[in-house]
């Protein structure tokens, strides 16, 4: 019987890790406690990593069509708004649930929230794209 000498490829799997949300508390941006917590997937789960790849791709189709309609006018670049509209929508993604907000957890609320408070979608991004908070090196071999 071989001896067990390492780590199992089980307990490094990322993607399973971050499948498991990860909660914190919002502060305040004056550091203040909100009473706030989010519940978010990490950047490694698969269903954050599904709508990233279809956020890209959506825009890549855009951008080849803008570039092949403006042909040679240099007319080809993204707007802020896009960039700004993507991280929103990454955000939004990855988060699953929240305590200490009085309206119901969606999808479409939680769109709603990183939308209006860009604070909020950055630390969002901040927490799930941190693999610390996902990965236990405790986990079970």
């Amino acid at each position: 019987m071989p001896i067990k000498t390492g780590i199992s490829l089980k307990a490094l799997d990322a993607r399973q890790h971050s499948e498991t949300p990860f909660v914190f508390e919002y502060s305040y941006p004056d550091g203040s406690s909100s009473g706030i917590k989010f519940h978010v997937i990490g950047a490694q789960a698969r269903a954050a990593q599904e709508v990233t790849n279809r956020l890209v791709n959506e825009r890549r189709r855009m951008d080849q069509a803008r570039a092949a309609t403006s042909g040679a006018r240099g007319e080809e670049f993204t707007p802020i708004e896009q960039d700004i509209r993507f991280a929103q929508q990454l955000a939004a993604s990855r988060l699953v649930g929240w305590e200490g907000i009085d309206e119901t957890f969606t999808p479409d609320l939680a769109l709603q929230l990183c939308e209006g408070n860009p604070d909020i979608a950055q630390e969002i991004l901040r927490q799930s794209n941190n693999l610390a908070n996902f990965m236990n090196r405790s986990s079970p071999n």
